[in-house]
């Protein structure tokens, strides 16, 4: 009889134990914040990174950077998305951030308290599907960096290479909009009066929308995003661009912008 019970009870023990890994519940690991780092097993560019933000009240915050036109490209918040975590899927439900109704499902491949890794089972715009088979990486962002990147910063590109050779100043406000400084062909410091400068701060990620880029002389709406990592008063920004290039810069934090004509 105790024989019995005992391959009773231990048959109980594997179908309760198959039962809980067939149907995991991953709701309290989901809330978050969330920056893509791979597709598709490949390193993703960093301007083409996005950042999810997966919030307690259950609305996500999505960002990433749209190409508006040729001359015209800037990085969006938006918080028009709910969603909800039912065994090893996310489904999302909202408005896209220039219209459109979408119902998306992702199914979770992975996720711990630093990584998620995920496929997309379905993608919706307006009830017309649009199928995705590639595989998503995210890192969870445990970082605050934002008062530390609070401050005027002066430095310049150590990329191999580059043909930005000048001294640049930046300087940060803790609302979210920066100033950019540059040096003319006399060497007078000049504030650059449209650059219409607003950042955005995930963790180490630090995403920039300003207008009319000095660099290319393009016109328009532009961003940029950099990985970035402080130590003392040095900052160093890296991004991996579409070349396949590894873009850097170092700066110092300094007491103030410099005089301007």
């Amino acid at each position: 009889m105790k024989k019995y019970l005992l391959i009773v009870l231990l048959i109980s023990f594997l179908i309760s134990g198959c039962k809980k890994s067939d149907n995991p519940d991953y709701s309290s690991l989901i809330p978050g914040t969330w920056v893509n780092t791979r597709v598709a097993d490949q390193e993703v560019l960093t301007d083409a990174s996005f950042v999810m933000e997966l919030r307690s009240d259950k609305v996500e915050v999505y960002s990433v950077g749209y190409k508006l036109d040729v001359n015209n490209k800037t990085w969006i918040e938006n918080d028009k998305y709910s969603y909800s975590v039912k065994g090893n899927s996310i489904i999302f439900n909202g408005v896209g951030a220039f219209g459109g109704n979408f119902h998306i499902e992702f199914k979770i491949l992975s996720v711990d308290e630093l990584s998620l890794t995920f496929s997309v089972s379905k993608f919706l715009i307006d009830n017309v599907e649009y199928p995705d088979l590639k595989i998503y990486s995210c890192k969870r962002i445990t970082a605050d960096l934002r008062s530390q990147v609070v401050g005027t910063w002066y430095g310049k590109s150590t990329t191999p290479g580059s043909t930005d050779n000048g001294y640049h100043y930046w300087e940060y406000f803790a609302d979210g909009h920066f100033n950019y400084y540059f040096q003319d062909g006399s060497g007078q410091w000049s504030s650059k009066q449209d650059n219409a400068g607003h950042y955005f701060l995930y963790g180490d990620l630090l995403v920039t929308n300003y207008t009319n880029d000095l660099l290319t002389g393009i016109s328009g709406k532009a961003f940029e995003c950099w990985n970035i990592s402080i130590i003392g008063s040095t900052m160093v920004w890296t991004a991996l661009r579409d070349n396949g290039q590894i873009t850097t810069f170092r700066m110092d934090k300094v007491a103030g912008p410099p005089a301007t004509h």
